[in-house]
């Protein structure tokens, strides 16, 4: 899940072709763009984004993972047997968390099973998604023994 657009601009396509290829990959993986929140301060816009990210993951259920740069990074081999380890547990269902251009509130950290980093670089939240599905993309291709990732 990501608040604010991310069907148009430059990352559109990239966003489309990496959701449609995880989709043949995985069987499925849904990308949910929610409102972004218009309030007057950054403080106000973060704090009623988590909690539109936290309704709607509680909505979705599964393990909630919260992307920011501060999270723990994995190598994609590392991420690849983490995923591995939490389906084995039986938590394949893993709803993840884009914030927007203001990032998350801070309380929504306490909230979450795990906090994951893509790049130790704040990125916008289109470019994060981008990142996010090409590397469940490529997790998905190392499990099946699929030749996209050359490590």
């Amino acid at each position: 899940m990501t608040l604010g657009r991310s069907d148009r601009g430059p990352f559109a396509a990239a966003i489309d072709r990496y959701r449609a290829r995880l989709d043949a990959a995985s069987g499925g993986v849904e990308v949910r763009a929610l409102k972004a929140s218009r309030l007057a301060s950054a403080a106000q816009r973060r704090a009623a984004d988590a909690e539109t990210l936290l309704t709607a993951a509680r909505a979705a259920g599964g393990r909630t993972v919260l992307l920011d740069e501060r999270g723990a990074s994995f190598t994609t081999a590392a991420l690849a047997a983490h995923v591995a380890a939490l389906e084995v547990r039986g938590e394949s269902r893993l709803t993840l968390l884009v914030g927007a251009a203001d990032g998350v509130d801070e309380g929504a950290r306490a909230q979450v099973d795990a906090i994951w980093s893509l790049s130790p670089l704040t990125l916008p939240h289109e470019l994060a998604l981008v990142v996010l599905l090409e590397q469940l993309y490529r997790v998905a291709s190392l499990a099946s023994g699929h030749p996209y990732h050359r490590p």
